[in-house]
């Protein structure tokens, strides 16, 4: 069975079908490149369709979205939640909205917008803290120094992790987070975020769908996650991210089956950020990972029911 899966994969990444990525980040959170200019790489590397998922915001949606015009490139505005499972556990919630009105989306007083903002606040009170655990440590890093690394995006741990390594505190980005940032290390601090069920409610009320991002990466047995999944489905939940780079071949195969027991749509992108050379190109390269409009066509007939697909003509 499971060379079954590989050969399957093995085709998908030789596929000549045309390039897609629904999950990545530009500067307006914490990626490296400005929504336009993510866009233009996008195009330059022959991509059909485009979703710019930022964590926590829609800034960049606007940038996006009109470049993507110019480009002739097919675009699905996007986010990226972080979401709280209770009893300890979180998540991502990717929400796409391709049929939503951009001034209807970007509203600064719908449901989503303040919800987005009490998420921001959140943020804002969290980094002072994780600093003076630093400071603690014996690493002196200023909110301006990570203001000037995030520029005018949500700021973020990853950016914390680039004045650390900018100053010779680690060697590397990985380091920041496995020695001092990530979840159970000393500068970690908990932070706001919306429960799985209101953010699921928050996306569908937008007109969105709802997708568990990179489920693979989550520390649960086969059977809790199903289970989840399952949950979440019952909730409203539409899809699940069957497609990612840091997800095994096995675990492909495994989530792309949950995906058609459960009656969920399956997605994918490369979670590119542009901050390492280890970072998966949008689209993905014939080595690591790639995805086409093939493994993620239901979908793309979901968000594009008219027939209007230019990457079949």
């Amino acid at each position: 069975m499971q060379g079954i899966v590989r050969k399957i994969i093995f085709r998908a990444w030789r596929s000549e079908m045309p390039l897609a990525d629904l999950h990545v980040h530009s500067t307006a959170s914490d990626g490296t490149l400005p929504p336009s200019e993510l866009v233009d790489l996008a195009v330059g590397r022959g991509l059909a369709v485009l979703a710019l998922a930022d964590h926590d915001t829609l800034d960049g949606i606007a940038e996006a979205s009109g470049q993507a015009d110019a480009r002739g490139l097919s675009f699905i505005p996007a986010l990226e939640i972080s979401v709280d499972l209770g009893g300890g556990g979180s998540a991502h919630m990717l929400g796409y909205f391709p049929f939503t009105g951009l001034p209807e989306l970007l509203d600064p007083d719908s449901p989503m917008a303040v919800a987005l903002e009490t998420v921001k606040r959140g943020r804002e009170e969290r980094n002072p803290r994780i600093l003076e655990h630093l400071r603690s440590l014996g690493m002196d890093v200023s909110i301006e120094e990570v203001r000037r690394v995030s520029g005018p995006g949500v700021v973020g741990r990853p950016h914390i992790a680039e004045v650390l390594l900018a100053k010779g505190y680690v060697s590397s980005r990985n380091e920041a987070f496995d020695r001092f940032l990530a979840r159970g290390r000393p500068a970690y601090v908990e932070r706001t975020r919306l429960f799985a069920l209101k953010a699921i409610d928050l996306i569908s009320g937008a007109g969105g769908y709802p997708v568990l991002a990179h489920p693979g990466l989550m520390k649960r047995t086969d059977r809790e996650l199903e289970a989840l999944v399952r949950s979440l489905g019952e909730r409203g939940l539409r899809g699940i991210e069957v497609y990612y780079p840091a997800h095994s071949d096995d675990i492909t195969g495994w989530l792309a089956g949950l995906a058609r027991r459960t009656g969920l749509l399956a997605t994918g992108g490369t979670d590119f950020h542009g901050r390492s050379e280890t970072d998966v190109p949008p689209g993905g390269d014939s080595e690591r990972f790639r995805l086409d409009t093939e493994q993620i066509r239901e979908f793309l007939r979901v968000c594009f029911p008219k027939g209007d697909r230019p990457w079949q003509s």
